[in-house]
């Protein structure tokens, strides 16, 4: 395998040809290569490179993003093995095999295993080249496509996924009033100490945690805005805002941090039975949420390789700083959004919070009480 010596930029397309004959390699290298300077272009001379190729790539954490793939080299389904490799390793991954006409290929077997196409390689002159070229461009494009939908499906119950299929602009970034919740493990980092010499056990907790809260929040119309570390945050009233100044996105956002609550300790009793097998002390962890309705920017502010859908502004900074002041089990409102929920949820003053950034002014908090 060789690479081209030279640093690979962020978002350079990786391409990664495999041809058991040199000349042919070399030919298709040279012929995408002047087409387009900019391609970072790998080659494999056997499935066992290409494979080892494409397991570099993902673990520096450059994926390939295309695998052009002769049908045939050490076996007549060389190209099928690599082909199914390459999708086991990153469902993503388009793949364009190219074959002489001559040979026997089952075109609809290909498309069943996930390749992108199929191209003859024997066309008389460059033709061959330009039609690789063609469908490589092609390939980078629908995998660029293909990425954002996973990207996006993180974020949204499928249902309202649907949604947004039929109507992108959805997307768009606007100035809503909305609210936003965040949730963060109080005793994470004395977990973590803990059980030092058994990350598993942390990863299989965050995992089980990260999908209760990621469930809890779209079944009440919520949008995962992102996991960090031990944290969560959500957004209510982004997509399905209903005209009633923001009272029902409020109420959402309550009812998931109740149902988050109860999840939570349902997921820590589990691990805790787990986690006394190898610790001698008990550990001491809890949920503490944060909640408050403000207006923000919403939308996808990311790049074309890069989406990122959030909110900005100081109203989310806010809800940040809502979530740092609630104990394990407690979940704190503020006043905007205590007014859109309190006559349907038990609230009472707990506490107060002043010099928030860019918002002047002392505030009350206000704790759900079930």
């Amino acid at each position: 395998m060789k690479r081209p010596p030279r640093r690979r930029d962020e978002g350079v397309p990786v391409i990664l040809i495999v041809d058991d004959e040199r000349e042919n390699l070399d030919s298709l290298k040279r012929a995408l290569g002047d087409e387009n300077p900019g391609w970072d272009i790998l080659t494999a001379q056997s499935e066992d490179e290409g494979e080892d190729c494409l397991r570099e790539q993902l673990e520096k954490g450059e994926p390939v993003d295309v695998v052009l793939t002769d049908l045939v080299m050490e076996t007549e389904a060389s190209g099928m093995n690599i082909l199914q490799k390459a999708r086991r390793l990153d469902p993503l991954v388009m793949t364009v095999l190219f074959t002489a006409k001559e040979r026997s290929l089952d075109r609809y077997a290909a498309f069943d295993f996930g390749a992108f196409d199929v191209v003859e390689k024997n066309i008389r002159g460059t033709a061959a080249a330009r039609e690789i070229n063609i469908k490589t461009r092609a390939a980078l494009r629908y995998r660029e496509w293909s990425q954002r939908i996973s990207f996006l499906r993180r974020y949204f119950d499928p249902k309202v996924f649907d949604v947004i299929e039929r109507d992108p602009s959805l997307l768009a970034v606007s100035r809503r009033t909305i609210t936003i919740a965040f949730w963060d493990i109080r005793g994470f980092s004395a977990l973590c100490e803990s059980l030092k010499a058994y990350p598993d056990l942390v990863a299989g907790f965050l995992r089980d945690y990260s999908e209760m809260g990621a469930a809890a929040i779209f079944d009440h119309n919520g949008v995962l805005d992102k996991f960090i570390g031990d944290g969560i945050m959500a957004l209510f009233g982004v997509l399905n805002h209903r005209d009633d100044t923001g009272e029902a996105d409020a109420l959402s956002a309550v009812e998931t941090a109740l149902a988050m609550r109860e999840g939570f300790q349902e997921v820590r009793d589990r691990w805790l039975e787990e986690w006394k097998l190898y610790v001698p002390h008990k550990i001491e962890i809890g949920l503490g949420c944060g909640i408050h309705t403000g207006e923000v920017l919403v939308g996808n502010v990311g790049t074309d390789r890069r989406d990122q859908f959030t909110a900005l502004g100081a109203d989310v900074n806010f809800a940040s700083r809502i979530e740092r002041q609630a104990r394990a089990g407690q979940i704190l409102v503020s006043q905007s959004t205590q007014a859109r929920v309190g006559g349907s949820m038990r609230t009472q003053v707990v506490t107060e919070v002043s010099d928030v950034k860019n918002i002047p002014g002392t505030f009350e908090l206000f704790e759900v009480v079930d």
